[in-house]
């Protein structure tokens, strides 16, 4: 549905924000999606605008964790997606 909607629309410029709050240790968010389901979100976000060539500017948003080690990761994870998905050296 993303692809057809970006080529469809042809934005000039895709503003994703990345939040955390759908992390399933998150106080707030309540939809309890894993580190991997999150990191799964962002790749598919960052590879529908790649591949439609459309520029995406990435922000950090949400995360009421518990642990805020947890939201810390989960915010790591949405560079580690963009990087895998722009290229660059995979971070750890």
């Amino acid at each position: 549905m993303l692809p057809r909607i970006l080529t469809g629309f042809r934005p000039g410029l895709v503003f994703y924000l990345a939040g955390v709050d759908p992390h399933e240790r998150d106080r707030l968010g309540r939809l309890r999606l894993t580190h991997a389901g999150l990191r799964q979100r962002d790749e598919l976000v960052l590879r529908a605008c790649r591949d439609a060539s459309i520029p995406v500017a990435v922000t950090l948003g949400g995360g009421y964790g518990e642990d805020i080690r947890d939201t810390v990761e989960a915010h790591c994870n949405t560079v580690r997606a963009a990087r895998s998905v722009f290229g660059g050296v995979p971070l750890a």
